[in-house]
Parts: C-alpha cells; sequence; structure tokens
C-alpha cells in the first residue's frame, strides 16, 4: 500500500466525519436533535461513504463491474435511511408550525 492510498482512505473517513458532524449541527440548529434521527442519517452516512470506498477499491484492483454495483447497491441502500431523515426533519418542523400557529390565535 503507497502512501497516497493510505492518505486517500483517511481521506474518506474525515469526510465520513465532518459530514456526521454537519448533520448534528444541522440537526441541533433545527432544535430536533434525537437519537432516532441521528441514528438513521448516520446509516445514510455511512452507506453512501461505503459506497465511495467500495468504488475506490474496486477501482484500484481494475475490478470495474464491481465499482458499479458497489454504486448501485450501496448507494442505492443509502437513500432509504436518507429519505426516512429527510421526511422526519420535515415532519418535526411541520409539527412544531403548526402548533405555533394555533397557539397564537
Amino acid at each position: 500500500m503507497k502512501i497516497y492510498d493510505v492518505l486517500i482512505w483517511m481521506g474518506i473517513g474525515m469526510l465520513m466525519l465532518l459530514i456526521q458532524y454537519g448533520i448534528w449541527r444541522y440537526l441541533k440548529k433545527k432544535e430536533i436533535n434525537t437519537i432516532p434521527l441521528q441514528i438513521c442519517a448516520f446509516l445514510a452516512n455511512f452507506f453512501i461513504i461505503f459506497s465511495l470506498a467500495w468504488g475506490y477499491s474496486s477501482f484500484v484492483e481494475r475490478e470495474f463491474q464491481a465499482v458499479a454495483m458497489g454504486f448501485l447497491f450501496f448507494g442505492g441502500t443509502a437513500l432509504i435511511p436518507a429519505a426516512i431523515t429527510y421526511r422526519l426533519i420535515n415532519r418535526s418542523l411541520k409539527k412544531k408550525a403548526g402548533n405555533s400557529e394555533t397557539i397564537s390565535a
């Protein structure tokens, strides 16, 4: 393993950490930072980063069909928790907006 391979794997790890930190900051700003949302967002983040890592390692091994399969399988799997997280965040915001309108009226 060459030094640039190590740097790429470290970069992938740092990218995962930065994305998860961004998700945490966004949920904290919206005041809906709950454990189920964090877990669901982490799963989406993990599968996206895992598909990138799978694609890179398959590309290095010159397994080009495995690159496509990794993006399709793991990237597609990432869409499920990402969609659930997105819907839960928006549902929570709509509930708060609906509650504030009824209280103020």
